[in-house]
């Protein structure tokens, strides 16, 4: 086995017999163990510094695909947000038309209550009319019944007048013209 001579400081010399004592080594032996697990440890740090930075780069990756799938996500937040703003604005304006409609309808109902309290007072007015054109039309009856009644008794008292009248002598009528329409 080859042989190497390093150079140590006073304090690393006396560390290093104090470990090499302590595991009951000589102090060539416990650098030799200390070189050798040292390269041993190198390539095992090397390689888990390769493992580390394969797992930073798939990390990386991994971050960098969340970070596109997290923009694409803001995106379309704020799309939804828009979207949203709008539904909410169009909603308003639905309110808004609502709320006018409603006192369109109000301001119609009162109208309408109007007109048929004026319908219904023209209605009872109406009745009333017909009510006195009933009697007015009874009464008109009972008095062209009466006129009817005392015409023909006129008429029963112009017959009997007539047939009580004494016809004139013809030397009467031809002295007093007035009886010749009995001729």
């Amino acid at each position: 086995m080859p042989r190497t001579s390093v150079t140590l400081t006073e304090s690393a010399i006396k560390e290093v017999d104090s470990k090499a004592k302590e595991k009951r080594l000589t102090r060539s032996d416990y650098i030799a163990e200390a070189v050798e697990s040292a390269l041993h440890e190198t390539e095992s740090a090397l390689n888990q510094i390769k493992d580390l930075e394969n797992q930073i780069a798939e990390k990386d990756k991994i971050i960098d695909s969340t970070s596109k799938d997290l923009n694409q996500i803001k995106l379309e937040l704020n799309q939804a947000q828009l979207e949203l703003m709008q539904s909410r604005r169009s909603v308003s304006k639905l309110e808004n038309q609502i709320a006018e409609k409603d006192k369109a309808i109000k301001s119609v109902n009162v109208e309408l209550n109007q007109l048929e309290s004026k319908l219904n007072q023209r209605e009872s007015e109406l009745n009333q009319s017909q009510k006195e054109s009933a009697k007015l039309e009874s009464a008109l009856r009972a008095k062209e019944d009466e006129i009817s009644f005392l015409r023909g008794h006129v008429s029963e008292l112009t017959q009997s007048m007539s047939q009580l009248a004494l016809k004139p002598s013809e030397e009467e009528a031809k002295a007093k013209h007035w009886y010749q329409f009995w001729k």
